[in-house]
């Protein structure tokens, strides 16, 4: 099979997961595991992908226990090689974790696991973000010129495909705070009305004695609204 043809065959695997999951997390997932799968040539490889975001860096997927494990040593040491792919936006790689002495603090942790090479490399996110493909093996020097360009080839596959799901995301939270900031206000307006009807007051007079009663109790406006609104349902059916 040709490059160009492996690219292809990466890509339509690629639509297929974008078009078929029903979220971003469930692309992510099986983007880890295809990643994985892909990867595992001359020896079996595990996956996880991470995102760094105001200097902050989090796992979104992976396709096991061992690389979610390593992942979360790297995060909470703030060093290691996946988190420098993402950050200077290249491939870096760790040929024997026995022996590399960079990112001491992060490869002690790693030596109690059965991890003994490491790939991290970088996606192109724009504005995204920055990520990086993580690829652990159990076997030194698992990673050669051609599983790290082969490697690239599936980031780089992979880039656009996690853009528009990063973005459809965001777009969906967007949406869905939006509901929810419009229904919190209904439910404020209708217990407001409430107060209004029973102390013969002002719209205005009615919104502060929602906001003392938020105030003096601790507790969130929409919360105390909603109380009010329940207390005359209750009422009404006795």
């Amino acid at each position: 099979m040709t490059e160009q043809e492996v690219l292809t065959e990466v890509n339509d695997q690629l639509f297929a997961l974008l078009t078929g999951a029903e979220g971003f997390q469930e692309f992510l997932d099986e983007l880890a595991v295809m990643a994985a799968r892909r990867l595992s040539v001359t020896s079996e490889v595990s996956c996880a992908v991470t995102l760094v975001r105001l200097k902050k860096a989090g796992t979104l997927a992976t396709s096991d226990e061992l690389a979610r494990t390593a992942d979360e040593f790297q995060n909470r040491s703030h060093e290691g090689p996946c988190l420098e792919a993402a950050e200077r936006r290249l491939s870096v790689y760790c040929a024997d974790t026995m022996t590399d002495p960079r990112w001491p603090t992060y490869l002690r942790k790693v030596r109690a696991t059965p991890i003994r090479s490491i790939l991290g490399v970088s996606f192109a996110l724009g504005d995204s973000g920055r990520a990086a493909l993580n690829l652990y093996s159990t076997v030194p020097s698992s990673f050669d010129p051609g599983a790290i360009a082969a490697a690239e080839a599936l980031a780089e596959a992979a880039s656009s495909s996690l853009t528009f799901a990063a973005r459809a995301a965001a777009a969906d939270d967007e949406r869905h705070d939006l509901e929810a900031a419009l229904e919190s206000r209904q439910t404020i307006n209708t217990a407001i009305g409430i107060i209004m009807f029973q102390n013969s007051c002002s719209h205005a007079e009615a919104l502060t004695i929602l906001q003392r009663a938020s105030n003096s109790r601790n507790l969130k406006l929409r919360v105390v609204a909603e109380r009010v609104i329940t207390s005359i349902a209750d009422a009404e059916k006795h």
